[in-house]
């Protein structure tokens, strides 16, 4: 999964479904509803495949719905033939696609393609309607070395990219005369090379593994998680600079994936609680398992001050929700929702075609 080898795809690129929870069946379920990309999208090869990885949504005033995806397209040389992509890495763009509520058709607005978008993981729409976004570079750099390191010393960063398609860094590290909350201070150096030397490589720490970033409608600021360190960064984002600023972290002492808010401002994150174990299980999904987390993040209530962390659910063993990497709660129901891969060996569990599970929540605690 993580080699973005072209016998990995799909037959036909990746396919958007739409889960219809407020029509349930007699059966309490809820039907899948494709979703056909139309338009003038064309893919890397000259046909319509789109190469799926994270996406954002937001509603504009008209009830349209518009979708930022990431695409993770293959690289192609003359001719759009395919070429290796681990010697150039993939040939990724953000896709901006809209649609209706209940359709089953999305229109392609436009294609974003930029050399300030080399590793995206997913998109925050910035939530002014605008079509300006951010997005999370996962990575230092496409491939090689540096790329292997960034797993030690730190790498990746955000980028904001305007509705015009212009896009540039918003944030990669704390800048030297910036602490954040939870960093200790720095010692005094008597030498000014060495100094700006730490400054640059140690003591201004540094984004590493940049996930699944989200922007919390209720706050309006930006939680970045580490799939490395399991620090959650939160951000603000000045609309004149268009740069973020660290404003607060949250150690949850696991690495996470995604982190998505609830209608409440609460926010749910997919961890993993064995990251050696999760990373076999996603070179070899077929016969290992990738054990799961859910955390809830919420900040302090009244005269209480920072956030608290809490786990919701673990399958440590992998045996449920092996592979999962998204989860959503539904205030309205109590649900949680989360997809839990079709490709992840589960015990006792699955078609082969991916399911999407749900459990109920209460309060503060946990009804399964």
């Amino acid at each position: 999964m993580k080699d973005v080898n072209v016998t990995g795809r799909r037959p036909g690129g990746s396919e958007l479904l739409a889960l219809d929870i407020d029509n349930p069946g007699a059966d309490g379920l809820f039907n899948f509803r494709g979703i056909k990309p139309v338009g003038h999208y064309v893919g890397a090869t000259g046909n319509r495949d789109l190469d799926l990885l994270g996406f954002d949504a937001e509603i504009l005033d008209d009830g349209t719905a518009r979708f930022y995806f990431v695409n993770q397209r293959p690289p192609v040389g003359p001719s759009q033939i395919i070429i290796d992509a681990s010697e150039s890495g993939a040939n990724s763009t953000i896709e901006i696609f809209e649609m209706m509520k209940g359709a089953k058709k999305m229109q392609h607005i436009r294609t974003i393609l930029s050399p300030e978008i080399w590793t995206p993981n997913r998109v925050a729409a910035v939530g002014d309607k605008s079509g300006a976004f951010l997005v999370t570079n996962d990575h230092s750099v496409k491939v090689g070395w540096r790329r292997k390191l960034d797993y030690f010393i730190g790498g990746g960063n955000i980028a904001y990219c305007t509705p015009s398609g212009s896009c540039h860094p918003a944030y990669t590290r704390d800048s030297p005369n910036q602490t954040p909350p939870s960093s200790s201070l720095k010692p005094s150096l008597s030498i000014p090379f060495l100094q700006k030397a730490l400054n640059n490589l140690l003591l201004t720490p540094g984004l590493k593994f940049p996930n699944g970033l989200s922007r919390n409608p209720t706050t309006n600021l930006y939680h970045v998680p580490s799939a490395i360190d399991g620090t959650l960064r939160i951000f603000s984002l000045d609309p004149s600079t268009q740069k973020l600023t660290l404003v607060d972290t949250v150690n949850v002492d696991m690495p996470l994936d995604n982190i998505s808010p609830d209608a409440k401002g609460d926010m749910y994150a997919a961890g993993f609680p064995d990251l050696i174990q999760s990373g076999k299980g996603f070179d070899d999904p077929y016969n290992e398992t990738s054990p799961v987390t859910i955390w809830r993040i919420r900040k302090g209530g009244e005269g209480q001050v920072g956030y608290s962390v809490e786990k919701v659910i673990e399958d440590a063993e992998g045996r449920v929700l092996s592979g999962s990497t998204t989860v959503r709660h539904d205030v309205k129901t109590g649900r949680l929702f989360w997809f839990v891969n079709p490709s992840l060996k589960r015990e006792g569990g699955g078609n082969g075609d991916g399911d999407v599970l749900s459990e109920g929540i209460e309060g503060c605690g946990m009804a399964l």
